[in-house]
């Protein structure tokens, strides 16, 4: 596949993954977490920067 049309596709899945992650994270947040900051300061960092690790293949196959 040309590198082109990896970077559009890749794009493309990258976009619906931030989608389905957010809401998953805001979902989780909202129906799991106790009703307390320090878990929600402790959560939304880390929701924020767990989304990355999925994407790493994804990322390195759009680079050819």
């Amino acid at each position: 596949m040309p590198i082109r049309q990896r970077k559009l596709l890749g794009s493309f899945l990258l976009l619906l993954w931030m989608l389905v992650y957010s809401i998953l994270a805001v979902n989780v947040a909202e129906n799991w977490l106790p009703d307390s900051q320090i878990a929600r300061l402790i959560f939304y960092p880390v929701a924020g920067v767990l989304w990355v690790f999925p994407v790493r293949p994804l990322v390195f196959w759009m680079r050819g």
